[in-house]
């Protein structure tokens, strides 16, 4: 049933009368994009030296931590470094006399001298022997 203007339901209720033109949203969009093609151009206009100024080329050396560009060829040198650190002769302090060794040289130096202080390994002939139990003696 339809209502008329005499009775209404809700009379707070109500839609918005006044709407935008679409004549006027188009003018608005139109004129935005106008302006987001124009601008650049004005840009390029006003600055034409800006574009080719910029060096791209990285002179100077960021500082640290630098990101690893390559970080298996990173760990290769690295691992190098150490085994050749491991597997040569060189001083550590030469004023005190204090020189390193390669590794294996020294683990078979160390395993026949033994460290000090350190308890020494029990020999094979007491490894194979069992301990005799005591037996406990009672007075009479």
């Amino acid at each position: 049933m339809p209502e008329s203007d005499s009775v209404r339901r809700n009379p707070e209720v109500d839609y918005e009368r006044s709407d935008l033109s679409l004549s006027v949203v188009a003018i608005v969009a139109l004129g935005i994009l106008l302006l987001l093609g124009v601008a650049p151009l004005i840009m390029i206009g006003a600055f034409p030296l800006a574009r080719g100024d910029v060096d791209r080329h990285l002179s100077i050396t960021p500082p640290q931590p630098r990101l690893q560009t390559d970080p298996e060829a990173d760990l290769a040198a690295y691992v190098r470094k150490e085994q050749h650190l491991l597997n040569s002769y060189g001083w550590v302090d030469r004023e005190h006399g204090i020189a390193h060794i390669p590794i294996g040289i020294a683990m078979e130096r160390l395993a026949q001298t033994g460290i000090p202080g350190f308890p020494q390994e029990s020999s094979a002939q007491e490894r194979q022997q069992p301990s005799q139990p005591r037996v406990p003696q009672h007075a009479p």
